[in-house]
């Protein structure tokens, strides 16, 4: 049966970790909300308040009704509301607080929520690992969708052919606080792309491949992290000079830096920061933004902490246990 009001919650991600580039993500406590309710009119109706609104299309170009006519499709149905003369219609509903095109996985956020809207009012409950093979069909690259459907800090790797997407998660501590600094200079996800290299070296491939086994390796077991570990040779050296400020952020240290790296493909820069004595994630922020305006570039800092809930629905398929959301499966030991 479908349904007629669903609501959805998606966090923002910040994805590739410096080494780990593609295949880890963490999520943060900034959220895409969104509700779709079938309506007795016809036609659609988006509508979007928050942050950068008014760069949110409020037609079927809009991101979220695309994935939601993917997802009907998928499952055989029309989505209520592309007759603009027959009813039923739609109305959509967005409240964004992730920044759009700063590498804070606003997309991945978008293509979520609005896979679970359609297959949702189409009368399908998709279960984490369908969710993420539909999601990959659009945006192709599994570190933030993996890490917005779970929470936390997530690996990933894509399946070969029809193989399931395999998937790994940790809850992130409290204790680390998340500071992305923004600088207001466009840095397009496809100019980001554009400018990696179509080959790299043994030794750089080595480099990485060592640094995101040890992170990893210290996120799932408790360990100590250092910005030594976030260290990156395949896509930051690439992508730091498009912005002027980003290189030397990269470089930059202070008591308490656990790591430091390039939010997703940019232009944010994302510190990670132990807590200290409550000023420390003010004044790494102040020295971060001081890096980009020496360079006559404005920028602002977010203070963030990781999200460890991940996608949270409510609707028809929630019953009277609360939000729905997509655990990890444990797999046992053999």
């Amino acid at each position: 049966m479908r349904a007629r009001s669903v609501s959805v919650v998606v966090p923002a991600t910040s994805a590739n970790l410096g080494c780990a580039f593609d295949c880890a993500g963490i999520a943060l406590d900034l959220y895409l909300r969104a509700q779709a309710t079938v309506s007795d009119g016809p036609g659609l109706a988006v509508s979007c308040r928050g942050v950068d609104a008014s760069q949110i299309p409020q037609n079927d170009s809009n991101l979220v009704v695309q994935a939601m006519q993917r997802a009907a499709a998928r499952a055989g149905k029309s989505l209520p509301g592309m007759n603009p003369n027959t009813p039923p219609g739609l109305k959509v509903e967005l409240e964004n607080e992730i920044p759009l095109g700063v590498g804070l996985g606003s997309s991945a956020a978008a293509i979520i929520t609005g896979t679970l809207l359609g297959a949702e009012l189409a009368g399908v409950k998709l279960e984490a690992a369908d969710l993420l093979r539909m999601a990959l069909e659009m945006e192709g690259h599994p570190d933030n969708l993996a890490a917005a459907i779970h929470g936390g800090m997530v690996v990933a790797a894509v399946g070969e052919e029809s193989a399931e997407p395999l998937i790994a998660r940790i809850e992130v501590s409290p204790a680390l606080d998340f500071v992305a600094v923004i600088p207001e200079a466009p840095l397009p996800t496809a100019k980001a792309r554009a400018a990696l290299p179509a080959s790299y070296s043994r030794q750089d491939a080595v480099f990485n491949l060592q640094r995101t086994a040890v992170l990893v390796a210290r996120f799932f077991s408790g360990q100590p992290l250092s910005p030594e570990l976030f260290r990156d040779r395949l896509h930051q050296p690439y992508r730091s000079p498009l912005v002027p400020g980003i290189a030397e952020c990269l470089e930059y240290r202070h008591e308490g830096l656990a790591g430091i790296f390039l939010s997703g493909a940019g232009s944010a820069v994302m510190a990670i920061v132990e807590r200290g004595d409550g000023q420390r994630k003010e004044k790494i922020a102040e020295d971060l933004i001081g890096e980009f305006r020496r360079r006559s570039t404005a920028a602002r800092a977010l203070f963030l902490k990781a999200d460890n809930r991940g996608t949270q629905v409510t609707g028809p398929f929630t019953g009277t246990s609360g939000p729905r959301s997509f655990p990890v499966p444990i797999p046992s030991r053999w």
